[in-house]
């Protein structure tokens, strides 16, 4: 074979290269797109109305004197019977919280003090609304005022409600991701984080209850009413395939 018509190697040069690539990149059904990658971050949410389950009864012993001590030996002797007639009670829970002493002053003469006053105030809580209510009526024939009551979820009605507030908050993540990945032209998702921002517990506002529940009055009307549950995850995922998007200049 003649020398004229052997093989010789091509020797591209640099700019040989770009002009390459420039038409490979060029050609039709090449993408880069599969390589694309965009990052969301999302927050999906759940919400319910939920039945109050738990009744407080915040109930205050006092007693006013010349002299602390009888004010607190009055006082004392009061909480202590209506304790013991708690423990007839085992569906309800009581508890003494607060114990203050203030002095009472002569208008007149503020260095002069008239009287002492004493309180202390005992928590009733209970899921058994008809006991706590009888109950709280009865400690009231004994000296005692109610001050407040309040209808809650017990800690037992929220952890029921847990798993299926977080499996609704997952899918409402899951679905405003899957909106944003086709709006990028992306294929997949891929998740890379979770996170469970606590939950949030609305408590009904507290009703107040000052006159006494004794027998020639009519019981108060009550309504345990509802309380909002509340709860939120936060999530970072990466929609695969995503375009890149060209931006026309103005």
């Amino acid at each position: 074979m003649s020398s004229r018509h052997r093989t010789r190697p091509i020797h591209l040069r640099g700019w040989h290269l770009a002009v390459l690539a420039s038409i490979f990149l060029a050609l039709p059904g090449i993408a880069l797109a599969s390589d694309e990658t965009a990052k969301l971050t999302l927050t999906g949410q759940a919400e319910r109305q939920v039945a109050n389950d738990e009744m407080t009864v915040l109930m205050t012993a006092g007693a006013r004197a010349p002299e602390a001590a009888s004010a607190a030996a009055t006082v004392n002797r009061n909480m202590e019977a209506a304790l013991e007639q708690a423990a007839n009670y085992e569906a309800i829970e009581a508890r003494t919280i607060g114990y203050s002493t203030r002095a009472i002053h002569d208008p007149d003469d503020r260095s002069h003090i008239q009287a002492w006053q004493v309180e202390q105030n005992l928590e009733l809580t209970s899921g058994d609304f008809e006991a706590l209510t009888e109950l709280a009526g009865a400690l009231q024939q004994g000296k005692l005022t109610i001050s407040q009551i309040r209808f809650s979820l017990s800690r037992e009605a929220r952890q029921a409600h847990r798993e299926d507030m977080i499996e609704t908050a997952m899918a409402d993540l899951q679905a405003q991701a899957r909106v944003m990945a086709r709006s990028l032209g992306a294929r997949q998702l891929r998740t890379e984080e979770i996170e469970l921002l606590d939950d949030h517990y609305d408590r009904p506002q507290p009703m107040m209850a000052m006159r006494a529940m004794d027998e020639s009055a009519s019981q108060p009307a009550l309504e345990a009413g509802h309380s909002t549950l509340s709860l939120r995850v936060r999530g970072t995922l990466q929609a695969l395939g995503a375009a890149t998007l060209d931006v026309e200049p103005r």
